[in-house]
């Protein structure tokens, strides 16, 4: 059992490790393509680009960890994330519906593409 935890434990370490390296090739690949974007200014959409580049990632990224602390709430006070998810009845369905899409759509696209390859990859060496 221990093995188990401590194999996830790594996946998990294994996650951020990636996650941060991650984060370092874009942040390289941004400022490649702004300069890129100052040289050519012939380019129509070149304001917007920049603009796009400089908001990029940040509430996708609050959003991801936000999900991820409720996961590790669940698993650390079950009772406790109970009660979060019995509150989620009150609030009206079409609310937890877009909410739901919203979070989704985050996830789904963005995060499980960066995630999960690396995620499944390392469960699988731990029960090798």
């Amino acid at each position: 059992m221990f093995t188990v935890i401590a194999g996830l434990i790594g996946t998990a370490i294994g996650g951020i490790k990636q996650h941060l390296e991650n984060k370092q090739q874009i942040k390289k690949a941004v400022t490649e393509n702004k300069i890129r974007l100052a040289q050519s200014a012939q380019e129509a959409n070149h304001d917007w680009e920049m603009a796009s580049l400089a908001n990029a990632g940040w509430k996708d990224d609050v959003l991801f960890y936000a999900i991820i602390a409720m996961y590790v709430y669940s698993a650390v006070d079950p009772e406790g994330a109970a009660k979060v998810f019995k509150n989620w009845e009150i609030i009206p369905d079409w609310f937890r519906q877009v909410t739901f899409y919203l979070v989704a759509s985050v996830i789904g696209v963005k995060k499980f593409g960066e995630y999960v390859p690396g995620a499944l990859k390392n469960i699988k060496d731990v029960f090798k």
